[in-house]
């Protein structure tokens, strides 16, 4: 059976926590469901659109000479975004609006571009650091690379984090890999991949310990590198005879054996 455990919100979480941003913190803390939240406040039409904006946030270079109407017009000349709106005015509403409710990850953005500019270089609580130098843009005109500086962190430290969640699950099937009854596959980006036995017994003792080893990650870190982490970290475990999405069943503790039998009768075992 194949297992995959995906980080929840890996990229948000990583950059509330860089950025100490008080507002995404009681959010991820209390479990609440921002993205239906941020669909109303940003007055987006679903849910999905909402997750995706969010994200591409994240990242949004809402400082160039431009401001907000940068990132506006990207969304408004997007075919994912253009369902909602083509004009750029209407997305640099939703840009401000999201600014004004997450001030710190807008003052965090904006401190990564001037201390990039100032010394050059850019740094994590894992050690990991970026330097960066004025690069010739299309106009022939040098500029500092914002979106390299707003990206390499956040995706940087989501790395840092995923490989300690794998040291965390590598130790804690010691037994069973030595059984062969547990082989680690891959990891791709924020999710990793086993090949364990078929057995309910075993798929579910490994679908815990994946879930615990992202749960782990903050004391883990600590551990590790003597910093705190005071964001949580999660992860959803999904099974599967293929590592295809729509084929895969979601983990839950409380239905597993039930769930585990309807999936062998749907897709033969």
């Amino acid at each position: 059976m194949l297992l995959k455990v995906d980080a929840s919100q890996l990229e948000w979480r990583v950059k509330v926590l860089l950025a100490n941003c008080p507002v995404g913190k009681k959010e991820i803390l209390s479990g609440f469901d921002l993205h239906t939240d941020n669909q109303s406040k940003f007055e987006l039409p679903s849910r999905t659109l909402a997750k995706i904006f969010v994200y591409r946030m994240i990242f949004a270079d809402a400082f160039g000479d431009r401001g907000f109407a940068g990132p506006a017009y990207a969304y408004a000349n997007d075919a994912d975004f253009q369902a909602a709106s083509k004009s750029p005015k209407y997305w640099e509403n939703v840009v401000t609006k999201f600014f004004e409710k997450y001030p710190a990850i807008y003052e965090h953005s904006r401190g990564l571009i001037k201390l990039a500019g100032d010394t050059g270089r850019l740094s994590v609580p894992s050690g990991r650091f970026w330097t960066f130098k004025l690069e010739e843009k299309y106009n022939g005109i040098l500029d500092l690379p914002r979106t390299k500086i707003l990206n390499y962190p956040v995706q940087g430290f989501s790395a840092d984090l995923v490989q300690v969640a794998r040291l965390n699950l590598w130790k804690a099937t010691l037994e069973l890999r030595s059984k062969g009854l547990v082989y680690f596959i891959n990891t791709v980006h924020d999710d990793i991949e086993l090949d364990v036995d078929n057995s309910p017994e075993v798929v579910y003792t490994i679908s815990k310990e994946m879930e615990k080893a992202f749960f782990d990650i903050p004391v883990s870190f600590k551990r590790m590198y003597g910093s705190e982490i005071d964001v949580p970290m999660a992860g959803e475990v999904k099974y599967g005879f293929t590592l295809d999405e729509e084929s895969m069943k979601k983990f839950k503790k409380d239905t597993f054996e039930q769930d585990y039998k309807e999936y062998l009768n749907k897709h033969g075992n």
